[in-house]
């Protein structure tokens, strides 16, 4: 169980060599069970949201069938040694009776086994939909994803955002950054990745969450499922142990539940030291298997560009390096689990003659002289049945605890995502707060004293002291080396960064702000979908169809079209990020600036895959005031 809590606090192989005091341990096991029942309370309430909810039925019903199954399986269990008496005694008249009996026991018994997978599986699946959907709520609430995906902490420093028209200022110049120091996440990401924790701008709820997307969708799908499958055997364990080690007491005594306990802990010790260098190993083969199918995706994603490079020999050699170390990682786990294995045999087979072993004391001591051979038969039957199923209860309440290891993991990292975007709302929900709204027909936006910083724990100066007003009827183009803080700008404005210092004032509602990214992205669905976009509007007029049908005439894309059978509103399987290049991506997203018609727009390098001559006409529609990053002066 130990090994457990050390996953729970991130250290699924701790330095075994490491001195730990007594009081040390117990205070890790102390913390590490009570942060594992703050996520687990966490989870629970999503698993159970009332007395009366789905799940709380299902699972009562579940637990109903489990106990019941077990008294089905007992007395299914004592048929056999009923049949030796009634065949040794030749007993026809009695033969028939049995005979259905069992039958309709077996039937019963089968029937409510597939009850218990049925509604195991069903309870799983409700449970996943009770937590993914409230995590899809806050996943998507307040841009969560996007946080999540980049992790960006957000920063209390000097932070006011308002919509109001009282104050004017000039503008300053941008301070740009040295040329070849790259604004993007990734850099960011590394470094915090590899610094100390810190007490002042980077704390404890900045902590850089792995994987959100598979906590999603991978560890909360195993997560319902192991409790599903493992609560309810855990519960009525103890009782079903219970009963049976009475039944083998009353049979011969306290040596029956004393050899059956004496011989489970003694295959446990052995098959514990062995299991865990198995699971270290299992380990790293997952994450070889993991290198292997990345390497296979990668392949495919930039299948052109590496072609073109004609790079096939360097890849391949690549690929079977990766693959290789994959099969080395394979045959030490087989090696590995030889030995385990075969002391997992010897304890299954050596179980079932450990019955006929602790009979034969009371046997050959004439205990049961006056036993007929008939009696004698079927008491041996039915002491082999319950000492084998009693074997059988350990091993499963045994195999059950190490499953809760997987339970353990997949809580904390639930809990955790649930956590996090929990106080990304909160803090989000504060900013929102501090915007009034005050239109001004003749201005957009206002920076005033304007200072951005990276939001990483250095956070490096990108923009200091700007002024500057996008007042209405006015185009303004920004420009500049890669990496100073252009891209960055449009972030803050459009609420996705918060680490600068002064005031961004709005005259309009900043909803009513239309950014165009400089990467386009292309949901699924019709043709239509993918220019109105994010509009969910779904269906088109006859009169908004014929104005798309110029524009795409006109942007030399006519030819989508044909791909829909001349139909915007057709929905589409194949993927249109694949399908189209980047230039046409980059034709396709601007159409959105042209069907939403905003009364201002924030464009981010939307012509840098066009020629000029379609930059140009690009410009041409626009019949907004906009702001444009861009590196050629083509207006």
């Amino acid at each position: 169980m130990n090994s457990i809590f050390n996953y729970l606090r991130g250290d699924e192989y701790p330095n075994q060599t490491r001195a730990q005091s007594h009081r040390h341990k117990f205070s890790h096991l102390f913390e590490s069970l009570k942060l594992f029942f703050k996520y687990l309370s966490r989870v629970i309430k999503h698993l159970f949201p009332s007395f009366i909810s789905a799940s709380s039925i299902l699972f009562i019903i579940l637990l109903t069938d489990v106990v019941l199954l077990e008294f089905v399986v007992y007395r299914v269990g004592l048929f056999s040694g009923r049949y030796f008496k009634v065949l040794s005694e030749r007993d026809l008249v009695a033969f028939w009776p049995l005979a259905a009996t069992s039958i309709a026991y077996i039937i019963i018994n089968a029937l409510m086994k597939s009850i218990k997978d049925f509604i195991t599986n069903l309870l799983s699946i409700v449970w996943r939909k009770y937590i993914t959907l409230s995590l899809h709520d806050n996943y998507f609430n307040s841009k969560n994803f996007y946080y999540l995906q980049h992790q960006i902490g957000y920063s209390e420093e000097a932070l006011s955002i308002l919509i109001d028209g009282n104050h004017s200022a000039k503008s300053k110049t941008v301070k740009r950054r040295s040329l070849g120091v790259q604004n993007s996440i990734e850099p960011i990401l590394g470094e915090i990745n590899g610094l100390e924790p810190c007490s002042n701008d980077f704390d404890q709820k900045n902590v850089i969450l792995d994987n959100p997307d598979q906590r999603i969708t991978q560890d909360v799908k195993s997560l319902c499922i192991s409790i599903a499958n493992i609560v309810p055997l855990i519960l009525i364990s103890p009782f079903v142990i219970g009963w049976y080690g009475y039944q083998t007491y009353i049979t011969v005594g306290y040596s029956g539940p004393l050899a059956v306990v004496v011989y489970f802990l003694v295959w446990a010790m052995i098959n514990g030291p062995l299991t865990a260098p198995i699971a270290r190993v299992i380990y790293k083969q997952d994450k070889k298997e993991g290198d292997f199918r990345f390497k296979h995706m990668n392949l495919r994603i930039n299948a052109e560009s590496i072609a073109f490079y004609d790079s096939s020999q360097n890849e391949l050699n690549k690929m079977n390096e990766t693959f290789n170390e994959l099969l080395n990682i394979s045959y030490r786990r087989n090696w590995k689990e030889l030995i385990l294995k075969l002391f997992i045999n010897l304890s299954q087979y050596f179980g079932g003659i450990l019955a006929y072993l602790v009979l034969a004391i009371p046997i050959f001591t004439h205990v049961y002289d006056d036993y007929s051979p008939t009696d004698l038969a079927q008491l041996i039957s039915n002491y082999s049945f319950k000492c084998q199923y009693l074997i059988y209860l350990f091993t499963r309440l045994y195999d059950t605890l190490n499953e809760i290891s997987s339970i353990v993991g997949n809580t904390k990292r639930v809990g955790e995502l649930m956590e996090k975007m929990k106080k990304n709302v909160e803090q989000n929900s504060n900013i929102e707060r501090k915007k009034l709204i005050d239109h001004n027909d003749d201005l957009c936006l206002q920076l005033e004293n304007f200072s951005l910083k990276i939001p990483d724990d250095k956070r490096k100066i990108l923009i200091d002291n700007l002024n500057f007003k996008f007042k209405k009827g006015e185009n303004v183009l920004i420009s500049g080396r890669s990496g100073c803080g252009k891209t960055s700008l449009f972030r803050c404005i459009n609420g996705l960064w918060n680490s600068y210092s002064g005031q961004i004032r709005y005259f309009v509602d900043p909803n009513e702000i239309f950014f165009l990214p400089q990467n386009s992205y292309f949901t699924s669905g019709s043709l239509f979908e993918q220019i109105s976009y994010p509009s969910s509007k779904k269906v088109l007029d006859i009169e908004s169809s014929k104005q798309i049908i110029e524009w795409l005439r006109e942007f030399g894309l006519s030819h989508l079209l044909e791909k829909v059978n001349s139909d915007l509103n057709m929905f589409s399987e194949f993927n249109w990020s694949v399908i189209l290049s980047e230039g046409e991506k980059q034709r396709l997203s601007f159409l959105r600036v042209l069907y939403h018609k905003p009364k201002f727009a924030l464009l981010d390098e939307f012509t840098s895959s066009v020629d000029q001559e379609t930059e140009a006409l690009m410009y041409e529609y626009l019949k907004c005031s906009f702001m444009s990053i861009a590196h050629r002066d083509t207006q």
